[in-house]
């Protein structure tokens, strides 16, 4: 079988220069894809030809490329390079990448205030991986974070939404009190739906409940959606949490 009428308008393209057509024709040498054969160094070659252009997607590829050795000869350095160079254009996985390099340090100085500052910035763009590893952060007070059950909850559940299965599950475990972050808590919201498995907010003592309430509202929708039965706070129109166990 022949190239595909796609792949034989990447590889004109490419030749030309054009770094998008150079970054899709790498990508059906690194898979086999589109009647091209697989050839991890002809994919690293196009990768490099459309990183030299300033492209981000083709910079991060190739990060990756040296990161693991694929297509050419392993340096780390080299890797977090080309991770840079994507991060600075706002690459979010890239950014991703990069804090975990230096969370690990991975191709260079460990610096955990640099990971977080990295993951921060994936975040904005939606990263699910940095959000997931913020979550933890938060979760366990790791990396000069102080556990934080509201900011854990809140880059968990960004996550968790995108599908993210580590998240999903690490959310489950998240039973700390939403208001003070004692562990265990075992008060639940009676007005939130359940969401994916997992229930938005924990509470320790009514007192919590009721002093989370201006801001949990927001979320929660207030008494409307409240269906907690015998629930005294509610009738007050204070809170909408309910004192059963979660």
């Amino acid at each position: 079988m022949g190239l595909s009428k796609l792949a034989k308008g990447w590889r004109k393209g490419a030749v030309k220069g054009n770094a998008e057509d150079q970054n899709q024709l790498a990508h059906c040498y690194a898979e086999g894809t589109e009647g091209v054969k697989r050839d991890k160094v002809a994919a690293a070659a196009w990768l490099g030809k459309a990183a030299e252009q300033e492209h981000a997607a083709p910079q991060v590829s190739l990060g990756v490329c040296y990161a693991r050795g694929e297509g050419v000869g392993q340096n780390l350095e080299l890797a977090v390079t080309f991770y840079r160079k994507a991060a600075d254009a706002g690459h979010a996985i890239s950014q991703g990448l990069l804090g975990a390099c230096y969370a690990n340090g991975t191709g260079v100085e460990q610096n955990d205030a640099m990971a977080l500052a990295w993951w921060e910035k994936a975040t904005t763009g939606g990263n699910a991986t940095s959000q997931h590893r913020l979550g933890l952060c938060y979760m366990h007070g790791e990396r000069g974070l102080p556990k934080n059950a509201r900011r854990a909850r809140s880059f968990l559940k960004a996550a968790a939404e995108q599908g993210y299965t580590k998240a999903i599950e690490d959310l489950k475990l998240l039973n700390t009190c939403e208001s003070c972050g004692a562990p265990d808590a075992n008060r639940t919201c009676g007005g939130c739906r359940p969401t994916k498995g997992f229930n938005m907010v924990r509470y320790c003592t009514p007192e919590c409940q009721k002093k989370d309430w201006k801001f949990h509202k927001l979320d929660c929708g207030g008494l409307k959606v409240c269906e907690c039965r015998n629930c005294r706070v509610c009738e007050q129109g204070e809170s909408s949490t309910s004192a059963a166990p979660g």
